[in-house]
């Protein structure tokens, strides 16, 4: 079952897809009829472009949809499985901690600079990295708990399959 806040992400992600259609299409109109344009559209575009890509991560993430190879770990014994598991989930979240600290940098040295055309603070583009990386990081605690506790399939896509083998 979704969190409330992940659905609210999950809205956030419409309202910005849209949005940033809109405005390149209005843009590409503009251009291609009146050969004039709105150039802060291209800025703000790239910002919502940003957060779209790291949001998404993060409800791809939740819903366990992010490319994993996990051939050999549904064919190895339970609790070798389940070590490997916690190995994985554990270096996910130190390349949580990594963004979350490349990006909390960058986005304390660029809080003074702003966008040329839209005057936003760049500072946003990078705190989207900060934002993604603590949801992901949350998501993958949750995980790891689950997983040392035995409290629900390890695996979200390939649960069920391995099972249905006794392998979880």
């Amino acid at each position: 079952m979704k969190s409330a806040a992940i659905r609210w992400l999950e809205h956030m992600l419409v309202l910005g897809l849209s949005v940033m259609g809109l405005m390149v299409f209005a843009n590409v109109l503009l251009r291609y009829l009146f050969d004039s344009g709105i150039p802060v559209t291209e800025e703000l575009s790239r910002f919502i472009f940003v957060w779209l890509t790291f949001v998404g991560a993060v409800v791809a993430m939740f819903d366990g949809l992010h490319l994993g190879v996990d051939a050999v770990i549904n064919v190895l014994p339970r609790r070798l499985g389940i070590v490997f598991r916690v190995i994985g989930r554990v270096l996910m979240l130190l390349c949580c901690v990594a963004i979350l600290m490349g990006s909390w940098t960058q986005t304390i040295l660029n809080v003074s600079n702003v966008a040329a055309l839209s005057g936003t603070p760049v500072a946003l583009l990078y705190g989207a990295g900060a934002f993604a990386s603590v949801f992901m990081g949350g998501i993958i605690l949750k995980e790891l708990w689950e997983i040392i506790n035995g409290v629900a399939a390890h695996d979200k896509r390939a649960g069920e399959r391995a099972g249905d083998r006794g392998l979880i």
